[in-house]
């Protein structure tokens, strides 16, 4: 009805519908005052979310504040970067520290003689075996020596029976072999270092007797006297004083050529009969040192005394007290192997049962771990023959070390006229065997060594001869290295961890049986323990007679084929037992678990295809072929070991191929000295260039030898803190300025005050957070309060970071300044935290429910409006009607008044006609 107009009666060309908005209009004066309130109130509220999200950027700041590794940063002097590196974690010790780089490590590598090409020419059948472990030697460390003390490391002088001397640096000494090379390679005097059981022993070669042979301490040194041998003899030979013996301190890990022992968890592990008959049952779970091992037998709740556990000359001894007239007897229980480990298995002497030697002499290894684990038979005496026909009877009926041996045969003279024999005894070059080598040059007898009196000492060790030859080599001795103790972590084919799974094992029988290697099983013994366990098949695991893994024996008879299959992963094929059995030495089938990889070599095979059957087949190292650049015989095989380092030393026997190979690198670990005077410092070594944990969160990586030490300096690096305490002096300060602004009062013109002007919250709000500069936090140490740290109020509320108070904090009191922000529960970022929580939480913050009670009233206040609308629109509706009422009954008045005008007109004219 918008611009009805009327051109008639009281209406004539008003605009209705313009005047009903002009009434309506007049009538909503309460409406426009309520959308003016809540105009005012959307202001107020979208101040309060820009004040909101001033203060909700001071939690940036404060969650910095409240993170460890904001405070756990450091800063790393190093006046020496091109030796070495230095990283820090955050638990790191602030000091200044001494590093110095002694070696670098190094990874093993073998080159074979020279080849025309690699393509072509043919390097003969055979085969090549490739393995890590088994060595004969062992580089002792110093630090083992005298009882765990060590020795003083530094210089020491020796004068030669000549009267020569010379001055050797041991400073950089780590080893029983750095000590050992570091003599024999001194020049200027004729000596020659070994070692013998548990001492040194300096033979003169100078062949002079003018002077003793003689060592003396260089400086106030203690080097030669821990050493053993700060002696003066008047003879060829100075044997130093027992400086490598066992102590109680000594692990399990330490002794038994670090087999160690394997334990059964949670029940007894050895059990001592008494000679009264008691039994004295063992558990080992706790125990791991000889200490405890003492102390878990003689506290035992069954002994009571009856027998006493002690140490004596490097062997256990055990003593019985019942005065019985039984046996006192030793043996495993459980299915733990720890008697022979802790050599034990010895039968008892009246009352007392005496153990075997603990440790081998210092770098050798104990008789009992050769041949797999089955040592001497029948340790007895032997004859030994030189070429020259000289001949020496040589009792090793008390040998224990392999040490003891090769010392024998090197001393060994004449049975008759006492003369040395011309005999060298040593190990051999792979490291695995000994060869003895007769030296005199002569041919009159042939070389001859044989076992006496029943004894099989000589064909044990291998070296059993009678023929005219020069030398006599035992071949690999088959040192036990894999035992039941050997970690599955690292027993796989890559050298990784054996990873869950199950197997299949099917006897010869057709039995079969499903075993389960979980995350329970730690090491090989856990491993046959399962297997040996496992009902409905017929076989028997056991480690194997060559010291280097274990093997299954098919016990069934059948007429099948023993056989291994995956169930579930790969778990097999990591323990190296997958697939069939071959018929072994004992008539059974066996599937043999071996630490060495076999490569067949034929007769077609160049360079270049064995290169590619090593890749493919050893996971210890790597093959290659180089070009040395020579006129001649220019290609050369080359082996490198996979691991750096001592951990990747690897033996190779090449059989009957002709590859001459010799050692072009020796594997050999990092060293790194830890403090500045070696005499006080302490040594680490590493398989590789890295040294964690040198320090409490201190690593190094070694680059480069040096002669002096990196001088290191750990101190703090604030500026995490210094920035995170700056950001939040600055959202602090954009708090006031956006609440200034906010909360600003025009008095010359009111309209123009801010939004916030008179709130109350404001002044809660900021009341809070300027409580919080000065507030006294839970911390005990020198800061209380964010004011103690530079941070003060000035002028309008802004606040002031005053950085040199905060660095002197730091530099003052490190641990306070930390301890301050982080204490649990009561420090500065909990408190911080929580009040801003108090503040902005969308629950139950002050700011949410103050905009909640603004948004419910707006909402309020919209509903009326909307109310009245709606009744203004109905009331205009009506309006509008009784217009156009009004308007129709005026026009019919009209129109009637008009009909009656017109009648009345018409009755006068006829009137006056009439009357004419």
């Amino acid at each position: 009805m918008t611009g009805i107009r009327t051109g008639i009666g009281l209406f004539s060309g008003i605009d209705i519908a313009g005047l009903t908005d002009q009434l309506i209009a007049a009538e909503r004066a309460p409406a426009n005052r309520i959308e003016s309130r809540i105009a005012n109130f959307q202001a107020v509220d979208a101040g309060l979310q820009a004040l909101e999200a001033n203060v909700l950027t001071l939690g940036t700041s404060i969650a910095t504040l409240g993170q460890k590794n904001t405070f756990d940063s450091f800063q790393v002097g190093n006046s020496s970067p091109g030796q070495l590196t230095v990283s820090t974690d955050g638990s790191a010790a602030l000091g200044n520290y001494a590093f110095q780089t002694l070696r670098l490590a190094s990874t093993e590598q073998r080159l074979s003689k020279g080849f025309a090409n690699s393509d072509t020419q043919k390097i003969g059948a055979g085969s090549i075996a490739i393995s890590q472990g088994g060595e004969l030697t062992t580089a002792t460390r110093l630090d083992t020596f005298n009882g765990g003390d060590g020795i003083q490391r530094g210089s020491i002088r020796i004068t030669d029976r000549s009267g020569s001397t010379a001055t050797v640096d041991l400073s950089a000494a780590f080893t029983i072999d750095d000590v050992l090379n570091a003599i024999n390679d001194a020049s200027g005097i004729n000596v020659t270092a070994s070692a013998s059981g548990g001492s040194l022993v300096l033979t003169d070669t100078s062949g002079s007797t003018s002077s003793n042979l003689k060592v003396e301490e260089v400086g106030n040194g203690t080097t030669a006297s821990d050493l053993g041998i700060l002696q003066s003899a008047g003879a060829n030979t100075l044997t130093g004083s027992e400086v490598y013996y066992v102590t109680q301190d000594f692990t399990f890990d330490q002794l038994n050529d670090s087999n160690g022992i394997f334990k059964t968890q949670g029940s007894a592990d050895l059990k001592i009969t008494a000679q009264d008959g008691t039994a004295i049952e063992v558990n080992l779970d706790s125990v791991f040192s000889l200490s405890e091992l003492l102390d878990a037998i003689n506290t035992q709740s069954s002994n009571g005394g009856k027998v006493t556990a002690s140490l004596s000359n490097g062997r256990l001894s055990l003593t019985d007290n019942t005065g019985g007239a039984g046996t006192l007897t030793v043996e495993d229980v459980n299915g733990a192997k720890v008697v022979n480990s802790l050599g034990l298995d010895n039968a008892a002497t009246g009352n007392t049962l005496t153990g075997d030697r603990l440790l081998a002499g210092i770098g050798s290894r104990l008789l009992r771990n050769l041949n797999g684990g089955q040592g001497i038979s029948t340790p007895g005496q032997i004859t030994v023959t030189d070429r020259t026909g000289k001949t020496a009877t040589l009792d090793l009926s008390g040998a224990e070390s392999l040490d003891e041996v090769l010392t024998a045969i090197n001393s060994a003279v004449d049975d008759s006229t006492l003369q040395a024999l011309s005999l060298k005894a040593r190990i051999d070059a792979n490291g695995t065997g000994i060869q003895i080598v007769d030296t005199s040059g002569a041919t009159a007898s042939n070389l001859t060594i044989a076992d006496v009196g029943g004894g099989t000492t000589a064909a044990d060790l291998g070296i059993t001869v009678d023929d005219a030859v020069s030398s006599i080599e035992s071949g690999s001795l088959s040192l036990r290295h894999v035992n039941a103790t050997t970690s599955l972590s690292t027993y796989a084919p890559d050298g990784g961890p054996v990873q869950t799974g199950s197997f299949l094992i099917i006897d010869s029988a057709g039995n079969q049986a499903s075993i389960s290697i979980s995350t329970n099983a730690k090491t090989i013994g856990d491993v046959l323990q399962r297997i040996n366990a496992a009902t409905g098949v017929q076989v028997t695991a056991s480690l194997n007679d060559t010291g280097d893994g274990f093997v299954i024996t098919d016990d069934a008879g059948g007429a099948g084929t023993l056989q291994i299959k995956e169930v579930t992963g790969n778990v097999a094929a990591e323990l190296r037992i997958l697939g069939q059995g071959v018929v072994g030495g004992g008539g059974s089938q066996e599937i043999s678990s071996r630490q060495r990889t076999v490569i067949d070599v034929s007769a077609d095979d160049t360079l270049d295809s064995l290169v590619s059957k090593i890749n493919s087949t050893s996971n210890d190292l790597s093959a290659s072929v180089v070009n040395d650049g020579s006129s001649f015989n220019a290609f050369r095989l080359t082996l490198t070991s996979r691991t750096s380092g001592s951990a990747g030393r690897f033996v190779i026997d090449t059989g009957s191929l002709d590859l001459g190979l010799t050692t072009s690198t020796t594997a050999q670990d990092a060293l790194l000295q830890i403090g500045s005077n070696p005499a006080t410092s302490f040594l680490r070594s590493s398989t590789s260039n890295q040294f964690d944990k040198v320090g409490t969160g201190i690593n190094v990586t070694v680059q480069a030898v040096s002669t002096t030490p990196a001088q290191v300096s750990i101190t703090r690096d604030s500026s995490r803190v210094t920035s995170a305490l700056q950001n939040f002096v600055s959202a602090y300060n954009s708090f006031i300025t956006t609440k200034d602004t906010l909360t600003k009062f025009d008095a010359t013109d009111p309209t123009q005050s801010g939004p916030l002007q008179g709130q109350g919250i404001v002044l809660r709000v900021e009341t809070r957070l300027n409580a919080l500069i000065n507030h006294q936090f839970g911390s005990s140490g020198s800061i209380r309060s964010l004011s103690d740290l530079g941070i003060q109020v000035t002028t309008g509320g802004q606040l002031q970071f005053d950085q040199s108070v905060f660095n002197d904090a730091v530099a003052s009191d490190s641990e306070s300044v930390r301890s301050f922000f982080l204490i649990s529960g009561a420090g500065a970022a909990d408190g911080l935290s929580k009040t801003l929580d108090s503040l902005t939480n969308t629950v139950d913050g002050v700011f949410t429910l103050q905009r909640n009670s603004i948004g419910a009233t707006i909402d309020s206040m919209t509903n009326r409006v909307a109310e009245i609308d709606a009744l203004l629109a109905i009331r205009k509706e009506r309006l509008l009607q009784n217009f156009i009422n009004m308007e129709s009954a005026i026009g019919a008045v009209q129109s009637q008044q008009s009909a009656l005008s017109a009648l009345l007109g018409n009755g006068i004219a006829s009137s006056s006609g009439s009357s004419k």
